[in-house]
């Protein structure tokens, strides 16, 4: 018998649909406690490691989907896409580092999913805007019968194709590899020094934080710009004079010089409690302030909760560039990534330096 699963492609502040879409691709975390064994789970969720809830749908996600099955993707209340399960060349679950990095996630569970694109006007028509589930459903379940009666004719249509490829991405770099990059792109032997210590103790911190969320709250942001960002912006070769915390309520502000007035403002750092999502309403927050504090020379902004950081940079008409211009993840350092796609985390570094802030990134 068919069967109906949904899952979400994230959710406000993490949009993974377009990497569904375009890789054939449904997949699962967290993923880097390593390939799916219910012992192994099910001892995280006994050390508060990972919620009941989450290890119950993994365990459906990695051994219950069968060939012929049908998948809905959501985000939100919205069905964006519908995807067939293949009956040859195995349906079968599988773990890959490909997706150990998704906007900050380790999402290595994965399963091949054709999706069905001619499929997706009619099934926006179906749901006209309203959107077929409740916003806050399980990341991976099966469809309640109602649903599938909705869409019962649009499922009957799914073709059968061979699946798209995967990406490739490279490995990340090791600390003595970072250090040659950013040498090699003028940064003075002094300075990469002091920057691979601030990234050690960086990732030690944020171990520690990960480690020890199940018995006190995560850091929030506050935590964040004081114990992650300004001791990294300050390994840059920034100087205290030259980053306010909470300038006129913004988490942190960096000047092109003194005085600290809104003329010289050049970076803008929105933070976020560790964990937190970075995309959409927290870019339009750092845009808002901008806008409203008329910093019309700031020409960057940094999204970041302490561990993942997003570069945005302001166009020639003088717009924000919505898709992130940089990114670095401190845990797994790349020359390139999947999402955000085509950024290096080496020119993301150099960018944040005081002589590469008015410099475009990769320049």
């Amino acid at each position: 018998m068919t069967q109906i699963w949904q899952i979400a492609a994230g959710e406000t502040g993490r949009d993974y649909t377009k990497l569904f879409l375009d890789y054939d691709v449904m997949f699962m975390g967290p993923g880097n406690p390593g390939s799916y064994d219910k012992q192994a789970y099910d001892a995280l969720v006994q050390k508060g490691l990972v919620r009941k809830s989450i290890a119950t749908q993994l365990r459906q996600f990695c051994t219950e989907v069968k060939g012929g099955d049908i998948v809905l993707l959501r985000l939100g209340a919205q069905a964006k896409a519908i995807g067939l399960i293949r009956y040859w060349k195995s349906p079968e679950y599988s773990w890959t580092q490909t997706f150990n990095d998704v906007f900050g996630w380790d999402l290595q569970h994965t399963r091949r999913v054709i999706w069905q694109h001619h499929l997706t006007d009619e099934l926006q028509k179906i749901q006209k805007g309203k959107g077929l589930f409740h916003y806050r459903g399980s990341t991976f379940s099966k469809v309640h019968k109602r649903l599938e009666g909705q869409l019962k004719d649009l499922f009957g249509q799914c073709k059968l194709r061979e699946f798209k490829p995967l990406p490739s991405l490279p490995q990340p770099l090791t600390l003595e590899e970072l250090g040659t990059e950013l040498f090699s792109k003028g940064l003075p032997n002094e300075d990469v020094d002091k920057f691979i210590l601030a990234i050690q103790r960086q990732r030690r911190l944020a171990k520690w934080y990960r480690e020890n969320r199940a018995q006190s709250k995560k850091p929030a942001e506050h935590e964040v710009v004081a114990h992650m960002i300004l001791p990294f912006m300050l390994a840059l070769g920034w100087s205290e004079q030259l980053l306010a915390v909470e300038w006129n309520r913004i988490d942190l502000a960096a000047f092109s010089c003194t005085p600290r007035k809104k003329e010289n403002v050049c970076l803008l750092c929105e933070a976020k409690e560790y964990g937190h999502g970075l995309q959409n309403k927290t870019f339009s927050q750092a845009t808002n302030y901008v806008k409203r504090l008329r910093l019309d020379n700031c020409n960057r902004i940094l999204l970041t909760d302490g561990e993942r950081l997003y570069l945005h940079q302001k166009k020639k008409d003088g717009s924000w560039d919505e898709n992130p211009v940089g990114y670095l993840n401190v845990k797994l350092i790349r020359t390139n990534h999947i999402a955000p796609a085509g950024t290096s985390a080496v020119d993301t570094i150099i960018a944040l330096t005081p002589a590469g802030i008015t410099r475009e990134v990769g320049k």
